[in-house]
């Protein structure tokens, strides 16, 4: 998952359309951004903070799950449909999928389908932490920026009204990724196994375990888009000069 979570990180730096493409410079940055998202790094990183936030008991249910027939299914389906987005025909296709469903009556196999993915989501309270791990990455994205002399002049209180700003935008992609992505990873999966999972998720111990993987990815990705944030600066001011 790492792995594919550092070349999705790497296309959306590089093919940031506020910095330009072309330019002396342009293979460094290529092997800056290279360097932020190292998948071997991040996973380390995650892995110390998971630790650190983990009860022993959590640890114990999480994994027996995760060794379980219906466990190793799930993680095999979410890491392969993870990766198969990277694609952007795959990415449009299950975007056009979650469309249909919404549109579907209720009582429909699309309509149960995503009212399951809708279950599974808010077992978790998934929109609401991925909203605040994205207002999270987006402040220590611009601290970073303003770290590297690109936005010196901004003062704190404006920077939290740029990112809050942002929320809405925010939740409204989240939302629809989410969906999208899991519509389209639980396909394989029949009504029984997710309820199943959704009972899972939604325990004492499933619950912990996602808060406790959360603050560990909001350890992870804020320091990598403070990084990125402070490398993006120092890129448009030597395109500038």
């Amino acid at each position: 998952m790492f792995d594919v979570m550092a070349e999705e990180g790497r296309d959306a730096t590089l093919n940031d359309p506020a910095v330009p493409d072309t330019g002396t410079g342009r293979a460094g940055w290529e092997m800056e951004v290279a360097r932020i998202y190292d998948d071997d790094r991040m996973h380390d990183a995650f892995a110390t903070a998971l630790d650190d936030g983990l009860d022993p008991d959590v640890r114990a249910e999480a994994l027996a799950f995760a060794q379980s027939d219906l466990g190793r299914r799930v993680l095999q389906l979410e890491v392969s449909a993870r990766r198969a987005l990277l694609t952007q025909e795959i990415d449009d296709t299950a975007q056009a999928a979650l469309e249909r469903a919404r549109a579907a009556p209720g009582d429909s196999a699309q309509g149960r389908a995503l009212e399951l993915v809708r279950d599974r989501i808010a077992a978790n309270d998934l929109i609401d932490l991925n909203v605040s791990l994205g207002l999270n990455t987006s402040l220590a994205y611009y601290t970073g920026m303003a770290e590297a002399g690109w936005m010196a002049g901004m003062a704190g209180a404006d920077m939290l009204a740029l990112v809050w700003a942002q929320e809405d935008a925010i939740r409204s992609d989240v939302t629809d990724w989410a969906e999208a992505y899991f519509l389209f990873a639980y396909q394989p999966l029949n009504p029984e196994e997710m309820v199943a999972y959704i009972e899972h998720a939604r325990s004492p111990a499933g619950d912990a375990f996602n808060r406790a993987m959360f603050r560990a990815f909001d350890t992870v990705f804020v320091d990598i888009s403070r990084r990125v944030g402070a490398a993006m600066a120092r890129r448009m001011m030597q395109d500038t000069l």
